[in-house]
């Protein structure tokens, strides 16, 4: 008894099938593949396979024995086709979420296309307007100062016998205030450095914290390295100065009336008054909106800086490209 060769499948029966019906599909098929009437070189192997299952199912001590080990043989087949068929679920599913993947990809990246174009397209209109504006306004290049090196650069000194910075160091304490594009450590004299920082507005940053951020408080002093601030630094200083003038004129101007005549604005004499008598205090006590634009004279600074230097670099550009 062969248990790997399925008896049933080969006379095409059911396992429940009855001792006639194991006959009657022996002798059909027997009939089909006798070699005295089937030339094919297989057919003697097959009627002897037909002989052995009719011979074998025939038996009912054998064919209890091979039932046993058929159903065994049949459950296995089962479980092992329905994993397959989940393997080929789980497959079908995850080609399906690997499509989708790929699909949402390619959305986002069509998305992202269009949202550059769009970004560029309006960087392009921008473009032309201050091109136009340039052109109408060249005046506006002489207006604004060159930047050079040392505009950017600031020379720091500290204590030597506490700290000994090295290069490095320095570029780490500074750069989360501004950023650093060189440090080069005095050769002459230990405990000072000259740092070049990238832009303008880095080094001033630094300038402008260097009392009130605690890294800074390392340094025993930090100027410009050409020992005055740069024309572009002055010019922004001016134009805030001017304001602050302005401001302050407007505050002492409750001064004035009393201050020039000795009497207050509104008589309390015997001459009736449609206003009732108030008294101005000779300086008036600094109100909150001033409190708030001292606060941010910094911030506002700064961001006039950038301002101005986007507003060169644009021109610069715009000129480069006009010469050439």
């Amino acid at each position: 008894m062969d248990k790997e060769v399925d008896y049933y499948e080969l006379l095409g029966i059911e396992i429940t099938a009855n001792t006639k019906d194991i006959k009657n599909a022996y002798r059909k098929r027997a009939l089909k593949v006798h070699p005295d009437k089937n030339p094919s070189p297989n057919a003697a192997i097959l009627f002897h396979d037909l002989t052995q299952a009719q011979d074998l199912l025939l038996d009912p001590a054998k064919r209890s024995e091979y039932d046993q080990v058929h159903r065994s043989r049949q459950e296995r087949k089962k479980k092992r086709d329905e994993m397959d068929s989940k393997r080929r679920n789980a497959q079908a599913e995850l080609e399906q979420r690997e499509k989708d993947a790929k699909k949402s990809k390619v959305d986002q990246n069509q998305a992202k296309a269009q949202y550059e174009a769009e970004i560029a397209r309006m960087r392009e209109e921008g473009a032309k307007r201050r091109q136009e504006d340039w052109g109408n306004n060249r005046e506006k290049e002489a207006e604004l100062p060159e930047e050079s090196e040392l505009d950017c650069a600031l020379k720091v000194k500290w204590k030597r016998k506490k700290f000994d910075f090295s290069e490095s160091d320095l570029e780490h304490i500074l750069n989360p205030i501004g950023s650093v594009d060189s440090v080069a450590l005095s050769q002459k004299k230990k405990g000072g450095a000259i740092v070049v920082f990238k832009t303008v507005v880095d080094a001033y940053n630094i300038i402008t914290k260097k009392d009130t951020h605690p890294s800074l408080s390392q340094f025993e002093s930090i100027d410009w390295a050409t020992g005055k601030a740069p024309a572009l630094v002055e010019k922004m200083n001016r134009a805030e100065e001017m304001k602050k003038e302005a401001r302050t004129a407007l505050f002492s101007m409750n001064d004035r009336p009393a201050a020039a005549t000795g009497k207050p604005l509104f008589s309390t004499g015997s001459q009736p008054s449609f206003f009732k008598p108030m008294s101005i205090p000779s300086k008036a006590p600094p109100s909150s909106a001033s409190k708030a634009f001292d606060n941010d004279y910094e911030a506002i600074t700064l961001m006039k800086m950038r301002q101005a230097e986007r507003d060169r670099q644009i021109l610069l550009q715009q000129r480069q490209q006009t010469t050439s």
